[in-house]
C-alpha cells in the first residue's frame, strides 16, 4: 500500500513519530540486557537518553492532545 502525503509536513511528522517510538523501545530494550549484571552507567550516553526520552515524551504528548 503506497501512503501518498499531501505535503513534506505530514511525511516530517510520520518520520519524527517513528523516530521517536522506534527509539524509546531501543533504549528500553538496552536496559533490559543489562538486568543481572554490574554495570557502569557513564553520566555523559546517560544524558542524551535521557534527553531523547524527554523530548519524545513531550513531541507524542503534543502531537496526542493536538489530535
Amino acid at each position: 500500500m503506497k501512503v501518498v502525503y499531501d505535503s513534506w509536513k505530514k511525511l516530517l511528522s510520520d518520520c519524527i513519530i517513528v523516530m521517536f517510538v522506534s527509539g524509546t523501545i531501543g533504549i528500553a530494550l538496552k536496559f533490559i540486557t543489562l538486568f543481572d549484571k554490574y554495570v557502569y552507567f557513564p553520566s555523559f550516553p546517560n544524558i542524551f537518553d535521557a534527553i531523547f526520552l524527554m523530548s519524545a515524551v513531550v513531541f507524542l504528548a503534543w502531537k496526542i492532545k493536538r489530535g
